[in-house]
């Protein structure tokens, strides 16, 4: 395979916290995780405008970028976005807010002023408009910089469901037969251009939601909303715990934070997603982020070579040491994501698993929730809030998971497979998760 990249893993979303407008500064909250936010401060206040910047520092081990098989760039990057807590007003029951972004910063943030991508590098700074969100400079005000790994997959021509295997069901796009999608009005039935098709330009999390990112997402909800959001269970590696007899943003802990989050439902991974200003990915864009780009027509995201069955402990129990994690071993689970990537044992670039753009496990280790053929309406991205648009389908036909998980067969890790393409229940299971998506721009 052309232009494959590897790098060991780095995973969990990292929060930075400062405490603002008195001048007094909290340090930099974070754990020993490849991705960190550090010493943020706040600078630049401008009464006027009322206005103040955020300055930090963001890094991550082994950044990559490369050239697609349509001579287009990709690369990873970072989604960051602030979130504010004003004290003295803010309590639990209210939880932590988004805030809005504008242009001033040494970072350009999205056109929505929700966040921003960015490369590693120290003295980053955005600048967030508090008159905008309706605090006043008067303020004493906690800040946290939020950062995930992603990867930007860039616009261009590539296969769509390879060899036939996803059938015409839920409104597919070619009606069931393979093709090339070439442009943006390459779209469903029913759907207008723009409908996010793989075609254009967009950014996809690297990593699947760690058990460690929906647990600090938990800490900074409403406690209320949080309540709902969390799933009460320790069975099949699901290690997120509730102490309420801790102080508000400590009650949740992961005990295994790099493990891939199960037990999510659609209603979890949309609120999840709005709260990140992301949204969930599309089936075709699914396709897109794990075949790579050009005429090829991948059978797996890390080529053609079935999935070896060969097995290892790891995580306390046995699992498929090559290309996934798949087919119930002893003691199977969700397994660290990103984990082929680690370095553990020794692995070529074919048998990381990782897809010719970087993005991994995109073949087992969890079914990932998104959105099918059947939902026509352009998805927008979310607010920053747990509120989820209009535009995104509830638990009905118009979503589905792909991808496979630990505790299914290969055939199910073939990009194109739709077995589960309309899956539209609304509980919490063992092998589903999630990850996040953008439109770029």
């Amino acid at each position: 395979m052309k232009n494959r990249i590897f790098f060991k893993r780095s995973k969990v979303l990292i929060i930075g916290a400062v405490l603002f407008l008195m001048f007094a500064f909290w340090p930099a909250q974070a754990r020993a995780h490849n991705i960190a936010v550090a010493n943020t401060v706040l600078q630049n206040y401008s009464a006027g405008a009322n206005t103040v910047e955020v300055k930090f520092d963001v890094t991550w081990e082994h950044p990559f970028s490369g050239t697609d098989a349509n001579a287009a760039a990709f690369y990873d990057r970072a989604w960051i976005f602030v979130k504010y807590w004003v004290t003295g007003t803010d309590s639990e029951t209210t939880g932590w807010h988004h805030a809005t972004l504008v242009s001033g910063g040494t970072i350009t943030p999205a056109s929505d002023g929700k966040g921003a991508f960015v490369s590693i590098g120290a003295n980053q700074v955005v600048k967030w408009s508090l008159g905008t969100d309706g605090v006043s400079g008067a303020s004493t005000v906690k800040v946290k910089v939020c950062a995930m790994e992603v990867v930007y997959i860039p616009q261009g021509q590539y296969i769509y469901d390879a060899a036939d295997a996803g059938t015409s069901s839920f409104n597919n796009y070619g009606a069931g037969a393979q093709t090339s999608v070439s442009a943006t009005s390459h779209v469903p039935t029913g759907a207008t251009t723009g409908w996010p098709n793989g075609y254009g330009a967009f950014y996809i999390a690297k990593y699947e939601v760690s058990q460690g990112q929906y647990a600090d997402f938990l800490n900074m909800l409403p406690a209320g909303t949080a309540a709902g959001l969390f799933s009460a269970t320790s069975l099949n590696g699901y290690t997120i715990t509730y102490t309420g007899s801790n102080a508000y943003g400590l009650r949740y802990a992961a005990g295994s934070p790099d493990r891939g989050n199960n037990y999510m439902s659609w209603d979890d991974c949309q609120a999840y997603a709005a709260w990140c200003a992301m949204r969930p990915m599309t089936e075709m864009e699914f396709e897109k982020a794990a075949r790579g780009a050009g005429a090829t027509a991948y059978t797996y995201p890390w080529g053609n070579t079935a999935p070896s069955a060969t097995t290892y402990t790891v995580e306390g129990g046995v699992h498929t040491q090559y290309y996934a994690n798949y087919n119930n071993q002893a003691g199977a689970k969700p397994l660290a994501v990103g984990l082929y990537l680690s370095g553990d044992v020794v692995r070529t670039n074919e048998q990381t698993g990782a897809s010719p753009y970087g993005v991994t496990d995109l073949g087992g280790n969890l079914w990932e929730h998104l959105i099918n053929c059947a939902w026509t309406t352009t998805p927008a991205n979310g607010s920053g809030t747990t509120s989820v648009p209009g535009s995104w389908p509830t638990a009905a036909s118009g979503k589905g998971i792909r991808g496979g998980s630990w505790n299914i067969s290969s055939a199910n890790l073939r990009v194109s497979d739709r077995y589960f393409a309309g899956y539209a229940s609304t509980s919490r299971v063992n092998s589903c998760g999630f990850r996040c998506a953008r439109t770029a721009g």
